[in-house]
Formats: C-alpha cells, structure tokens, sequence
C-alpha cells in the first residue's frame, strides 16, 4: 500500500489542525504527564520526496526449470529457504524410463548397423558379379566384331576365290576334255582302220571322252551355280547374320550394363537409406543420452533455494513429487543474497515527478534505523495494470533502485519504504507535523516558555510526512507542544 506523500500530508495537516482555533487563548500551565510531548526546534537538511513501498529483491536470480524435452517427473527437491552452495543438487528427476528408451535406441541402432554391414557386403558381391558379366558381354561383342571382320576382308573373299578358282579349273578342264573328245573324234574320221577292233577300240575310247567330256561340263556347271549362288546368297547372307550377331552383342552388353548399373542404384540407395536411418537414430540417441545430466539440477550459485518463480505475478507452481513439469517451467530460484535491489511500483500520478537517476532512501520496516542510499536505476517504459488481470486497476510503472552500498542486515523479500528526493532543503528550521496548528487560514504552534503554553503564529514552507518546514516564527531550540493543550 502506497503511503500519502507530502503535500497530502500538508492539506491533511491543515485540516486536522482547524479544531484548534477554537480553544482558548489564554496560557495555560504544562501538565508534568506531557513532557515527553515536547520537541525542541531543530535546525537541519530537510529532505523533501515522495514515500512508496517496495521489497528487496536479488538483482541477479538463477531459475531453475526442466531443460529436458521428456517426461521430468519429480522425486526430489531440496527442502524450501534452505542455503545450498553451487553444484549442490537441489532437484532430482525420474530416470528409469529415460534409461530403458536409451537401451532400445542403442539395440535398434545396432540392428541397424548389421543391416549395412550385409547391405555393403552384398554390394561388393555384386559388384565381381557385375564385372564377370560384363566382361562376358564385352568379350561377346569383340567375338562378334572379328568374325565379321575376318569374313568380311578374309574368309568371304577367301571363299569367293577359291568357288572362282574352281570355276576357271572346272571350264579348263572341261576345255581339255572337249579338245581330247575333238582330237579323238578327228583321229577316228581320219583314219582307216583295216582291223574292226581297232576301230571298235578308237569308238569305244571316243565314247568314253564323250562321257568325260560330260562330265566336265556338269563339273563346270556346278562350279559356276556354287559360285552363283555364293554372291548372291551364301556372302551376303553369312556377312549379314555376323553383323546382326554383331549388334545383337552389342545390345546385349549395354543391356547387362543398364541391368548392373540399375543393381548397383538400388543397392546404393539401399544403403543410403539405412545409413540416413542410422544417422537420424544416432542424432536421437545422442539426443536422448544428454537429457540423463538434466535428469539433476545443480546450484549455479550459493544462495537460499526458494520454490517457484519469484518474478511471477500469477499463482506460484506447486511442488509435488511425482508430478511432470514441463520444459522451461521455473520450480525454483535461488536469489543472490550479496546484491539486492529495490522493486518498486510507481504510481501512474507520480510518474512525471520520479526520473531515472533521482535519489532515494530506502529504510526496512523490520529496522526503521537503517537507511540504505541510492538511486532509481529502472523505470519501465509502458505501464501495467497493478493487478494483472483486472483492467480497471490503477496503472503503475515497475521500477527498481539500485542500492550504492548493500548492507548484510538487508535481505532479499524485505518490506521497505522508498522515501524518492525531490529537494533537499539545507538548514532547515522543521518541526513535526503534530507541532502545528491551523486557525481561520493562519498557521501556528504551541510554544512552550518556563512551563507554560504559548500560541505563535508560524510561516510553513514544504513538508513530508513527518517535519515542517518553518520559514518564519520559529528558532531552532525553541520548544513547542505536540498536541494541543487546549483539547
């Protein structure tokens, strides 16, 4: 709760004090049971500023939250606003389902790697096979292409010639037994034979080289259809069947290297497939093994743990064990202690009159002697609704001081007041607020004079909630009432 600031004290103050004038004027003699009503006029520095409240806080806080994506279920944490040191383990987290994923990973990656091991040995195997292959089609094609060509400039001509050359010895002899036939039949014409079986012998002789002569020209014949029937079947026909022996071994070597290259991309993709999935299954596995640390949280630093996220506005988290939290979900802070700030919440209305860098005095409730200097450190630039989920609340800016020196009386959570300078009036005389009085717009105090009460008409400058600022009517050691001696 906000306290009134100083100029709302001083319209207060005027309004208290109108009852005042209407008691009596004459002095009146000081009670013994109201001497410790009495202050002496003080000559000081009077600060003049603005009170809020705040709470001490730790400028520096480590959270600890899950970092794990997996089930963190709890089954310890150290017990609450107890002082740990870093490294500590300060909260546990279930394991046994963590460690039996990480073993079926490591049995399945494991599977995996004999798949490959197989696969790459199948691969070598088919790669000696692919290469008998097609070195048995190549060498099908290098058969094929010489047969032609041997036919082609050796064996077709070869043959040509000699079906030619027996023709020429067919005809040849076919002549010289034409030319025997003739001279026989001539001598046989020319001659007289005396003896009947000579000439029977020379008819019988003719006979027989008419026969031969037949012979040869059915041999010449013959020659001469084989030579026919060669140029025009028996070449052409043999060169073309080499030459589609030819390209038939041709195609079939590209065939057998389109049937082993095509072996060969499946079995490659094959494993590719399988080292991707053992690749991915160790990304998972390596994953998964760096969650176990995070089964533990330590200490970052020495501190006191405290549960939940003390920066939180909404409900803290309840601490159960046995219960998942999720990534990132804050279970604990542990604030630390040897740099503590001041959060605050600016009014909306006061906003204009605090500045970053204005000074403040920042007093505990616990201990009202302690006075911390220091500074606005941090006003936030957009203002929030005091309570976060009502709109209608009244606007304030969070704010922080940052304390010039810590003090180890001064913890984290304390309540304080923030007493923000606007000006401080050097010398002052200032008396507290109860000293004065207010009559008819005339501001004045009871002045205490050897026992007795006096009134005296003051000039009040500025104020706080505690001192007035006496411009004029007042010295410092000049004693007055702190009530009113009338009442």
């Amino acid at each position: 709760m906000i306290k009134k600031t100083a100029w709302i004290y001083s319209l207060f103050l005027a309004i208290l004090l109108a009852s005042g004038g209407c008691r009596k004027k004459e002095e009146v003699v000081l009670d013994s049971s109201n001497t410790d009503k009495i202050f002496t006029v003080r000559q000081s520095d009077l600060i003049i500023g603005t009170l809020l409240r705040g709470s001490a806080n730790a400028k520096e806080k480590h959270k600890l939250a899950p970092e794990a994506a997996y089930k963190n279920v709890l089954t310890w944490i150290e017990d609450e606003n107890k002082r740990v040191k870093a490294g500590d383990v300060v909260i546990r987290f279930e394991t046994r389902d963590l460690l039996d994923d990480i073993e079926k990973r490591k049995l399945a990656l494991e599977t995996l790697r004999k798949k490959l091991d197989l696969e790459n040995e199948e691969k070598r195997i088919l790669l000696s096979e692919n290469q008998s292959s097609l070195k048995s089609a190549s060498d099908a094609v290098i058969s094929a292409e010489e047969a032609y060509t041997r036919y082609y400039k050796y064996d077709g001509k070869k043959e040509k010639e000699s079906l030619e050359e027996g023709v020429a010895a067919a005809k040849k002899s076919k002549d010289e037994a034409n030319e025997a036939y003739r001279v026989k039949s001539d001598e046989i014409r020319n001659t007289i034979y005396e003896d009947e079986n000579l000439k029977a012998k020379a008819q019988e002789q003719l006979e027989t080289l008419k026969d031969t002569l037949k012979q040869k020209e059915s041999a010449r014949k013959d020659a001469e259809f084989k030579l026919r029937m060669f140029k025009k079947y028996t070449y052409p026909n043999t060169l073309t069947d080499k030459k589609n022996k030819l390209e038939q071994s041709k195609l079939d070597l590209e065939k057998v290297k389109i049937s082993t290259e095509s072996r060969v991309i499946q079995k490659d993709n094959e494993i590719q497939r399988l080292e991707n999935e053992i690749a991915k299954a160790q990304e998972e596995l390596t994953r998964i093994e760096s969650y176990v640390p995070l089964m533990e949280i330590k200490a970052p630093a020495d501190g006191v743990l405290v549960y939940g996220d003390v920066d939180s506005r909404r409900d803290r988290i309840k601490i159960n064990v046995g219960s998942d939290y999720g990534r990132q979900q804050v279970m604990a802070t542990i604030p630390e202690m040897d740099n503590l700030i001041v959060d605050f919440e600016l009014p909306e209305q006061f906003h204009y009159r605090v500045k970053e860098g204005s000074k403040v005095i920042v007093t505990p409730d616990s201990m009202p002697t302690l006075k911390l200097q220091g500074h606005v450190s941090e006003i936030a630039v957009v203002p929030v609704n005091q309570i976060y989920w009502d709109r209608s609340s009244p606007k304030i800016y969070n704010s922080v001081v940052t304390l010039d020196q810590q003090d180890e009386r001064f913890v984290s959570g304390m309540s304080v007041v923030i007493e923000i300078i606007d000006e401080v009036i050097e010398d002052a005389i200032n008396v507290p607020v109860e000293a004065v009085f207010e009559e008819e717009g005339e501001f004045f105090v009871y002045l205490v004079n050897e026992g007795r009460f006096s009134k005296k008409i003051v000039e009040i400058g500025k104020s706080t909630d505690k001192y007035v600022h006496i411009i004029k009517g007042l010295d410092a050691g000049d004693e007055v009432c702190l009530f009113s001696p009338y009442e």
